[in-house]
C-alpha cells in the first residue's frame, strides 16, 4: 500500500546516520537532533508551504490543525459524513460539535449541503479528500462568504491537487497522515501545514503540553498560553520520513499509471459506475472507486473478488470505520444526535456507500498482477449481473 510497500535500504541508512552520532538523543527537542527540523523543511518545500509541523499521527496532525485554527467548546465544524472517524473524534475532544453532512457524486463535501448546514455557531469547515479534489473552489468560496475557516484533512491524499493547488494548502491549514495505508509510511506519524505563522505557532504548542518554544530559553522554563497534548513525533520516525518524502513522487506516479491500466481495462463494462471527478488529473492513483447496483451487489462483488485474492479498501470492507452513521457510540454523547437515529441523517451517504466497491492499487503491481485483478472484476461484473 504506496509507501508502506518500498520500505528498504534508504530509510535504514537515515536510521544509521542518526544512530551514528557520538550522543544519540531521539527526542524531537532533544540539543543537536536534526531530523524532525529536517524532515519538516522538506516536506514544506514540497508542498510549497512556509511551515509543517510533525506529530505522532495522522490524528495528532488534524487534532493540531483544529486547535491551531482555534476550534473549541461549542463551535460548530461542518464536515463530511465519510471519512475515517478520527477528524471527527479530534472535534470531539476540543469540545467542538461536529457537523457531517451528505456527500456528493464524487464520494466528497457537497457544496449545497454545507450551504444549508451553516448557523451562527459554524465556524469551520473540514474538506476531507478521499484520494481526491472535493469541489474546492465552491467549498472554499462558501467559506469565505460566510467567514469560515476552510481545514483540509487531506490525511487520504497527500500528493492529489486541485487544478494545480496541492491538496492541503487551499484552505488555512490541511494535515496528513503517514501510516500503513497512505502515501507515505513512517510506521506512525502526521504532517499538519500552513502559511499562517499564529495557526503553525499555536498548533506546534498544542503538541507539545504548550510549551511555547521560545528560542534561548531551556525546555524548564518556556512559557505557556494555552493547554495542550504530548503528540510529538520522535526522530526515528521523521529519519524514516525523509526517505520517504524522497520516494514521493516515484510512489505517486506509479500509482496512477497502475490504476490508469486497471480502469481502461474495465470501463467497458455497463454495470459498474466509475465516481465522477471535479479534477480527475489532480487525483491520486492509490485507489479506485466505482458504483453497482446495490448493497447485495456490492457484497457480492466483494466476495468474488477475495476468491480471487483481492480484497477490497473500506467499501464494503471497513465502511463502520468511515459513516458517521454507525458513530453512535461518538456522537450519541453529543446533546443534538443523542435520541437521533444517525442512519436517517445522511441516507444518500449511506446508501452510496453501500453499493459501492473501492479498490486499492499497490505500486508494486507486476503485470500479471494487473491482468489477474482486471480479470477478477469482470468475472465478478459478470456474476452480480
Amino acid at each position: 500500500m504506496a509507501g508502506a510497500e518500498i520500505i528498504g535500504r534508504e530509510e535504514l541508512a537515515e536510521i544509521q546516520e542518526l544512530f551514528s552520532r557520538e550522543k544519540v538523543n531521539l527526542y524531537r527537542y532533544g540539543g543537536g537532533n536534526y531530523k524532525t527540523r529536517e524532515f519538516e523543511e522538506k516536506f514544506a518545500a514540497w508542498m510549497g508551504v512556509k511551515y509543517a509541523h510533525a506529530v505522532s499521527s495522522g490524528t495528532a496532525a488534524i487534532h493540531c490543525a483544529l486547535a491551531g485554527a482555534g476550534i473549541g467548546p461549542g463551535d460548530e465544524v461542518i464536515t463530511t459524513a465519510w471519512t475515517f472517524i478520527a477528524p471527527v473524534e479530534a472535534m470531539c475532544a476540543l469540545g467542538a460539535i461536529p457537523v457531517p453532512v451528505e456527500i456528493d457524486e464524487t464520494y466528497h463535501l457537497d457544496p449545497a449541503e454545507i450551504e444549508k448546514a451553516i448557523t451562527p455557531a459554524t465556524k469551520a469547515v473540514v474538506a476531507i479528500p478521499m484520494w481526491a479534489p472535493p469541489k474546492m473552489e465552491e467549498i472554499a468560496a462558501i467559506c469565505k462568504k460566510h467567514g469560515l475557516i476552510l481545514i483540509e484533512d487531506a490525511a487520504q491524499a497527500l500528493g492529489a491537487s486541485y487544478k494545480g493547488q496541492k491538496l492541503g494548502t487551499i484552505g488555512s491549514v490541511g494535515s496528513f497522515s503517514f501510516d500503513a495505508g497512505k502515501t507515505m509510511h513512517t510506521g506512525e506519524g502526521g504532517m499538519m501545514v500552513t502559511n499562517d505563522k499564529e495557526i503553525y505557532e499555536r498548533a506546534a504548542e498544542f503538541s507539545d503540553h504548550g510549551h511555547m518554544h521560545i528560542p534561548g530559553l531551556p525546555r524548564g522554563k518556556d512559557p505557556r498560553r494555552a493547554k495542550g497534548l504530548n503528540l510529538r513525533i520522535s526522530e526515528v520516525t521523521s529519519a524514516i520520513g525523509i526517505a520517504q518524502l524522497a520516494k514521493i513522487d516515484m510512489i505517486l506516479s506509479k500509482a496512477k499509471e497502475n490504476k490508469q491500466r486497471i480502469k481502461d481495462g474495465i470501463r467497458h463494462l455497463e454495470n459498474i459506475t466509475f465516481r465522477p471527478f471535479s479534477d480527475e488529473a489532480g487525483s491520486q492513483g492509490d485507489t479506485l472507486i466505482f458504483k453497482v447496483r446495490n448493497r447485495e451487489a456490492a457484497l457480492q462483488f466483494e466476495a468474488h473478488l477475495l476468491e480471487h485474492g483481492f480484497g477490497t479498501k473500506i467499501l464494503p470492507e471497513a465502511i463502520e470505520w468511515h459513516y458517521a452513521g454507525i458513530w453512535s457510540h461518538l456522537l450519541g454523547e453529543i446533546d443534538r444526535y443523542r435520541d437521533a437515529d444517525l442512519e436517517k441523517l445522511w441516507p444518500k451517504t449511506g446508501q452510496m456507500l453501500r453499493s459501492s466497491i473501492c479498490l486499492n492499487i499497490p505500486v508494486l503491481m507486476d503485470d500479471a498482477t494487473i491482468e489477474k485483478l482486471i480479470k477478477a472484476i469482470i468475472s465478478a461484473s459478470e456474476k452480480i449481473g
